[in-house]
């Protein structure tokens, strides 16, 4: 296989002293807590940014980048654990040195892409965020399809996309495959020993179990390696952050499409109740009325009936007696009230 050179967008291979220890980045040591970390990033941050450095602007965005690339990692318990456990080879850059996995025969140097310093902004342009990456895992799927030797018919792996394309339709399913990526390449060149050379059949199913047991190996390691990088990017990746942003905005807005909702619908409930009282209470007098006039037909009943109806017909007329009385009483000071705003 040809080994892939880390590449810094433009097409140059990158040098190693581009690739400096994080821990340096930040001035700290490497046992450092999380609150030295967290400082560290503070002065280092007021130090090298931009607006306060606008003399010397290009280098104070670059180790700008550099020193929120390392807090990043630092920061990040599982990021961090990794680092420490492949610092080495990421500084060294994946020279196949190294005693876990062949970068050689593996045909790309990932531990480079580790790095902030591998890539220049977020535009769409060669140098950008997405060109970089988007070779790097071009690179990956060329090799899988090159060294495949399955029975079915190679599925392709979903695309990086660029900073245009959709969350759900290119980047989150691009993640998602290399979240659990598994390589389908058959990793030979792990092989420690040659079976032609064995003496017998048994020493060659020795032979085969050992280089078997090499290459599962070889494979477990670079898939641990490209899912590190695939997670290590996304953490970064402005679109998933666009993504969230956005989730959490429909969340809201739902959330309070439902707090209007149910206000509507107490509102509606109150006014129903109210409106049941209230049929009830007309229903509550109208019976009270009804108990009235049966009451008083049972007392109108016999003699004593007859009497109580003439005492009431004698009391209505004497109301209505009074009544008129008032009335005309009323008319007369009303026609005196003219006269006297004529006079």
């Amino acid at each position: 296989a040809v080994k892939f050179e880390a590449r810094n967008g433009t097409g140059e291979s990158m040098p190693a002293t581009q690739r400096r220890c994080l821990y340096e980045v930040l001035e700290v040591e490497r046992n450092a807590t999380s609150d030295e970390i967290k400082q560290a990033y503070r002065k280092a941050a007021l130090k090298w940014h931009p607006d306060k450095n606008v003399d010397r602007l290009d280098e104070a965005t670059e180790m700008f980048k550099e020193v929120t690339n390392a807090h990043a990692t630092l920061s990040d318990p599982n990021e961090r654990a990794w680092y420490d456990s492949h610092r080495e080879q990421i500084l060294r850059g994946g020279d196949g040195t190294g005693e876990e996995g062949d970068e050689e025969g593996e045909g790309v140097d990932l531990y480079p892409y580790f790095s902030s310093s591998c890539y220049s902004g977020f535009e769409d342009d060669e140098k950008g965020f997405y060109a970089v990456y988007r070779s790097v895992f071009d690179r990956i799927e060329e090799l899988e399809k090159q060294d495949y030797f399955g029975s079915d018919d190679y599925v392709d792996a979903p695309l990086f996309g660029d900073s245009t394309t959709p969350w759900l339709s290119g980047p989150g399913r691009f993640y998602t495959y290399y979240d659990g990526f598994s390589t389908r390449r058959e990793f030979a060149w792990c092989d420690k020993y040659n079976p032609n050379e064995a003496p017998n059949r048994q020493v060659k199913r020795a032979i085969e179990k050992e280089n078997l047991k090499e290459r599962n190996k070889g494979k477990r390691f670079f898939n641990e390696k490209v899912r590190r990088l695939a997670a290590w990017i996304k953490k970064r990746d402005p679109r998933q952050l666009a993504f969230m942003r956005q989730q959490e905005e429909d969340k809201s807005k739902k959330e309070e499409d439902k707090r209007l909702r149910e206000i509507q619908h107490r509102k509606m409930r109150e006014e129903a109740m109210k409106a049941e009282e209230d049929k009830e209470i007309e229903v509550d007098e109208n019976m009270d009325d009804m108990y009235l006039e049966m009451e008083l037909m049972q007392q109108l009943k016999g003699k004593k009936g007859k009497k109580k109806l003439q005492q009431l017909l004698a009391a209505k007329r004497e109301q209505g007696a009074t009544d008129q009385e008032h009335g005309e009483e009323e008319d007369v000071e009303e026609e005196e009230e003219d006269d006297d705003e004529e006079a």
